[in-house]
């Protein structure tokens, strides 16, 4: 098997990279639901009713990405491992570790959100309110 021809694997992959990106832009969004978001809408003069739901499932949000993550880069790894001793197989596509790499950032900024990023997000719309 070419390293250029797709794999069934490799469809799996990008799944699992889209899946953790998904997640992760959810769990960024629903630590900022809570109080940032709703804030940061009526100084533009919008809402957006029902934040305060996400905003509720946000730590089980913040842990299922992580588990997709856990299980992306587990799958990266293995496939990494595996193409080294078979020169045959496809390794992980580029596009598979950057999906990754931006979900694994994303979710980093959800874990840090509430105690460095959520006081000075703050503090900064209830300057512009006036």
């Amino acid at each position: 098997m070419s390293s250029n021809v797709p794999t069934q694997s490799d469809g799996r992959d990008r799944i699992v990279g889209w899946s953790a990106l998904g997640g992760s832009v959810l769990a960024v969004f629903a630590w900022a639901a809570c109080c940032v978001l709703p804030m940061a809408l009526s100084v533009a003069g919008l809402s957006l009713a029902g934040t305060a739901l996400i905003a509720g499932q946000r730590t089980w949000l913040t842990l299922g990405a992580a588990v997709v993550l856990g299980v992306g880069w587990w799958s990266v790894w293995r496939r990494r491992r595996a193409c080294a001793r078979d020169a045959r197989c496809a390794p992980p596509s580029r596009s598979t570790i950057a999906l990754l790499a931006l979900a694994t950032i994303l979710t980093m900024l959800a874990l840090v959100w509430q105690p460095l990023i959520e006081p000075r997000a703050l503090m900064l719309l209830r300057s512009l309110r006036g």
